[in-house]
């Protein structure tokens, strides 16, 4: 018996010691966490708790920081959600343990969210929340209204097998009436809002069709478009874009010789191609924003036959290939011949994104036949100075022959490429590119041009002129691109030309809107 009992003691001593080690050697650490919600619709005021779930549900530390990517909308304490004003904001729980994180979309509105498809028409009333499930269209002969604060959040899942994404085509009229402080968004949900997405071709943009009247976007938001389209894209069977698809959708487009189209005090970013892509119409583009246009190819502002244009004030921050890509393309009975003036416009950066085995333009392009004053720009580190082949020589490849290049200001800074190919091509700065010789580069009789890299510093308020890297499409909203007392950019420009609608403008929605007039600064912003 005495033995049996030994034994048996000994077994127990051993399960014990087994048990105790197999308990110390377990890893407690966080591998995940996840939140009770992945989004949140919310009215000013409202509060919402969001818990957090930890994997191994028994992890040693379970302590989280909670953040919100805007504050003024909505705020977090402890999990607690707090909806302060209508907008939309990213809630994010992070780990003690390993800084793992789970997120939670928070949408704000003084309405009930609205979920759309199909045709749309009236009013989207002031501060609401529009979720686009599927392909929406303005019917011929209808108007949408947009007021403002209004956040249009388009859906990214494909519509189709061919994983078509969203279009919205306007055959009617469409009017956004945002504002500086609450400005009409068009998105794409919250937590895909990130800088993994930026070329993401998330859904297709606003097209106005063959049938489009009138289009004002007056302080909009347009980010994350550029959608490859696909043989069932809405814009491909109204036979808009190419039939077949596979071409890139651009972020505003028209086709309507006869419709009238204004677009200003807007923003367009992250888009996948063109920014703005006009085949027809009288349009005003003036005092937008244009930043991380274009992955492969794509132009800030793209002009072909059947327009009349004026593009003034406009701050384009490293487009792809360039600031404007003007042309005559696609003229015909219908189709007028192109008409052009880019005046008094700030592009920085363009050009270097550009595939360096296919380079074209860097700043302004202008070709086949249309009719430019290009004027007072300010032209900063991009690839190349204004281009124009055979300018003045045959207009069948070059602008119209009565075309201006003329009074502009070049300015390079030092920070140099390190692109094989721009390196074999002699191009690693920006006065590579615009220096004496270069092919196709216009030179006007009272251009401003800086005589070496790091010369003709135009003074911005706050910009870092010659460090700024010539690849750089990262936007920072501290800069100033306004010109310091000092500035040698502060005069020069040509004042003696007119506008096409200065004097009489063109009238949306019953408003006459006009261009801005001339200014002798160069630059979209001039003096403090």
């Amino acid at each position: 018996m005495r033995t049996t009992s030994t034994f048996l003691s000994l077994s127990l001593t051993a399960a014990v010691l087994l048990t105790a080690c197999t308990n110390n050697d377990e890893d407690l650490s966080v591998k995940g966490i996840g939140l009770s919600e992945a989004s949140l619709t919310l009215k000013p005021g409202d509060k919402r708790t969001l818990t957090v779930t930890f994997f191994p549900d028994n992890a040693a530390n379970k302590e989280v920081s909670w953040s919100t990517s805007d504050p003024d909308v909505a705020a977090v304490d402890g999990g607690e959600v707090t909806a302060i004003k209508p907008g939309s904001a990213v809630i994010t729980a992070t780990a003690a343990d390993g800084g793992e994180k789970a997120t939670c979309s928070a949408t704000v509105s003084l309405n009930d969210p609205m979920n759309v498809t199909g045709s749309v028409e009236g009013t989207w009333k002031k501060y609401s929340v529009i979720n686009v499930a599927g392909h929406i269209n303005v019917p011929q002969g209808k108007t949408l209204t947009i007021e403002e604060g209004v956040e249009v959040v388009v859906g990214t899942a494909g519509q189709d097998a061919n994983t078509t994404k969203i279009e919205f085509i306007v055959n009617g009229n469409l009017y956004c009436y945002g504002t500086a402080e609450s400005p009409v968004t068009f998105t794409v949900p919250a937590a895909e809002r990130t800088a993994a997405n930026t070329f993401a071709r998330l859904w297709g943009g606003i097209i106005g069709s063959e049938t489009c009247g009138e289009i004002i976007l007056d302080h909009a938001l347009v980010e994350y478009t550029g959608a490859v389209t696909t043989a069932t894209s809405p814009s491909v069977t109204a036979g808009l874009f190419k039939a077949g698809g596979g071409e890139g959708m651009v972020a505003f487009n028209t086709n309507n010789p006869g419709g009238k189209y204004v677009v200003i005090n807007s923003t367009f970013r992250s888009t996948g191609e063109d920014a703005i892509y006009v085949q027809g119409g009288s349009c005003i583009f003036a005092n937008n924003l244009f930043y991380a246009c274009g992955e492969a190819g794509g132009e800030a502002i793209n002009v072909k036959a059947g327009c009349k244009v004026d593009a003034a004030g406009n701050l384009m921050y490293s487009p792809n290939t360039n600031g404007f890509k003007l042309s005559n393309a696609g003229s015909s009975v219908t189709r007028s011949q192109a008409q052009i003036n880019a005046y008094n416009n700030t592009i920085i950066n363009a050009g270097w994104r550009r595939d360096p085995n296919k380079p074209k333009g860097g700043s302004v392009w202008a070709e086949a036949g249309c009719l430019v004053n290009v004027y007072n720009n300010l032209i900063v580190n991009c690839m190349f100075g204004a281009k124009a082949p055979k300018f003045g020589v045959d207009a069948s490849d070059g602008p119209d022959l009565s075309s201006k290049i003329d009074y502009n200001y070049y300015a390079s800074g030092t920070a140099q490429s390190n692109v094989s190919q721009h390196v074999q091509n002699g191009t690693v700065t920006s006065f590579d590119g615009f220096k004496p010789g270069v092919t196709d580069v216009v030179y006007g009789e009272h251009d401003v041009r800086g005589t070496a890299a790091g010369s003709g510093d135009p003074l911005f308020v706050s910009f870092p002129f010659a460090a700024n890297p010539p690849l750089s499409y990262t936007y920072d909203s501290s800069w100033d691109f306004h010109l310091q007392a000092t500035s040698p950019a502060l005069s020069g420009g040509n004042t003696s030309f007119t506008p096409y609608f200065s004097a009489t403008g063109i009238t949306v929605n019953g408003k006459e809107y006009k261009s801005p007039a001339p200014a002798a600064h160069f630059g979209a912003f001039g003096g403090q």
